[in-house]
């Protein structure tokens, strides 16, 4: 129940930009100052597909609702290319665009052969942000807009005289569409990496991609993010990209950066824009920073080449599953395989190896750490039922103690309620430590967790995640921007559910299984492509292990017999 890290491979764009960055959003756009070559080497389309007006009035207004879509810039004149008048004024960018789901298109016919009126309803889910975010509606707003189309003669196409102002997108058309593009922001002072969740048109060309991601991350994080990082660029810099030799930054800061600054700008710049080989930070002109991208792979949470490995309790003691999909209780290379303790629940393995175990016992729940297996101890201080054990670092386990998430010093005995939650059931830390999903009165949800001046934990407003899904029983993190929630919603009971709750992906094969009551899993690869899901996936159904790959879950079998089994749970660490 935790994961995130990599360094995003993809090509190094060649473009010069200049661009005023900020902690603090402004209205200025970047500023092409030399001309930006376009051969690059990108996935984005260069021949992006066009929505235009048609001879068919349903088959118009359906196009209309998804022209919006593409470089914002240019957004208003492809929406003007179905009006009458050719020069419409639409709603403000900052104003985002709505998102409609469930959309029904009804066309009245009047007398006259050469009008129709179109009507359109649905549900308003959500809106799409001039700065890549989404923002869902708990509740979704209706949408009913009336469209009069007109045409001179049977032959042409049907242009709009009376269409709604405010810019709307086929909710389904955006889900086709856009991808994942994450910005990435520095976490208080540590070397280590947030990412912000947004969402890119894919079929941009490379300069209007990388412009507008540009146009991002000179921007402060959002407001969720913005609890667990900051922007390490100060306000008001401009900046020029340029890769004459590899991929070069030169700033001209509006303050001093000094060095540890310097190196957390060059890690928000690599990861956001997905550079490999060598990468170049100068200020006014003066080398900073040097070297190759793949410097600051490990400012992101999640080990590179995490093997597909996860473990479980059975018969008071861990066992391994292999990436080999082998079932073992002997392991060389992991020494808590093995582990045995009579009333062992549930244990979590920190990245150097600390352990940290859940027992039931006569005088109830004990909560047992130390450095390795051999050294375990019980910690004083805790006194209810106790579940979920996280590693936060190296010296602070998190904790469930009767519903309320704890924090737990070991060394010392100090315990501390973290500040959420009261009936709290289950929960996953994610891999950078700053994001809490957790289980409470029967949904998901995920809360930011930041670090105050004088390095005390807080803890922002939590979000609820998959609003329609109910009855949750367990969370793990999918990737750094998805959760798997095991819950119910009509006939399905396991889903992988973007962050901002913009995406919602039912897993194959769940629908009509057995209930689904425990969960854990690998985050995906961030240097994958758009990747939502790692490996492996292992849930826990009528006391039985099963792996869900994309197609399904299948049962996990020691030589021919099913494994039964329960607690699992994956390591965050390739030692």
């Amino acid at each position: 129940m935790r994961r995130r890290t990599s360094l995003a491979a993809a090509a190094a764009l060649g473009t010069a930009w200049a661009l005023t960055a900020c902690g603090i959003p402004t209205n200025n756009a970047p500023e092409v100052v030399s001309d930006a070559p376009t051969d690059f080497d990108s996935s984005s389309g260069a021949n992006p597909t066009e929505y235009k007006p048609t001879t068919v009035a349903e088959e118009t207004v359906e196009n209309f609702l998804m022209a919006a879509s593409g470089d914002p810039d240019s957004r208003d004149d492809r929406l003007n290319n179905f009006t009458v008048s050719g020069d419409s004024r639409f709603s403000e960018p900052s104003e985002g665009i709505r998102l409609v789901a469930a959309l029904d298109v009804t066309v009245s016919d009047t007398s006259d052969i050469h009008a129709v009126m179109v009507q359109v309803t649905g549900a308003v889910v959500g809106n799409y942000l001039e700065d890549g975010s989404v923002r869902m509606n708990s509740t979704p707003g209706e949408y009913d807009e009336t469209f009069t189309l007109q045409r001179e003669d049977i032959s042409e196409v049907w242009k709009m005289n009376t269409l709604p102002v405010q810019v709307a997108l086929d909710y389904d058309h955006f889900t086709g569409t856009y991808e994942q593009a994450p910005m990435y922001f520095q976490a208080g002072p540590a070397e280590l990496l947030v990412p912000d969740l947004r969402w890119i048109y894919k079929e941009l060309d490379a300069e209007t991609r990388q412009r507008l991601l540009f146009e991002w991350l000179f921007q402060r994080p959002g407001d969720f993010a913005s609890v667990s990082a900051r922007n390490a660029i100060p306000t008001d810099t401009v900046g020029r990209i340029s890769e004459d030799d590899g991929f070069e930054v030169d700033l001209s800061p509006s303050e001093s950066i000094d060095d540890d600054t310097a190196q957390a700008i060059a890690a928000q710049i690599v990861w956001t824009l997905s550079i490999s080989g060598r990468f170049t930070l100068t200020t006014d002109g003066d080398v900073r920073v040097e070297g190759d991208a793949a410097h600051w792979r490990n400012w992101n949470a999640i080990p590179q080449d995490l093997p597909e490995t996860a473990y479980f309790i059975a018969e008071d003691t861990v066992w391994e599953y292999s990436a080999d999909q082998l079932v073992t209780q002997d392991s060389d290379e992991h020494p808590w395989v093995g582990y045995q303790v009579d009333g062992l629940r549930q244990v979590a393995v920190g990245r150097t190896g600390n352990v940290a175990a859940v027992v039931a016992a006569s005088g109830g729940d004990t909560l047992l750490t130390g450095a390795n297996t051999s050294t375990m101890r019980e910690v004083a201080g805790l006194g209810g039922t106790l579940a979920d054990p996280q590693w936060l670092e190296a010296g602070t386990v998190l904790v469930i103690d009767d519903g309320v998430p704890t924090l737990v010093t070991p060394s010392s005995g100090a315990t501390q309620p973290l500040g959420m939650g009261e009936d709290v059931t289950a929960m996953a830390l994610a891999a950078d430590g700053r994001r809490l999903a957790y289980v409470e009165g029967g949904f998901a949800w995920v809360a930011p967790l930041g670090l105050d001046a004088d390095q005390n934990l807080t803890v922002g407003t939590p979000r609820r995640i998959g609003p329609d899904i109910e009855n949750v029983a367990d969370v793990a993190w999918s990737s750094e921007n998805y959760l798997w929630v095991a819950g119910e919603r009509a006939d399905e009971q396991l889903f992988r559910v973007a962050i901002d709750n913009s995406r919602t992906v039912p897993q194959e094969g769940t629908g009509t299984f057995l209930p689904i009551t425990q969960i854990a899993a690998n985050p995906a690869e961030p240097t994958r492509e758009n990747a939502d899901r790692g490996e492996p996936v292992i849930i826990v159904a009528n006391s039985t292990l099963w792996r869900v790959y994309t197609s399904g879950p299948d049962e996990i079998r020691n030589g021919d017999q099913p494994v039964g089994g329960t607690a699992p749970f994956t390591v965050l660490s390739i030692l």
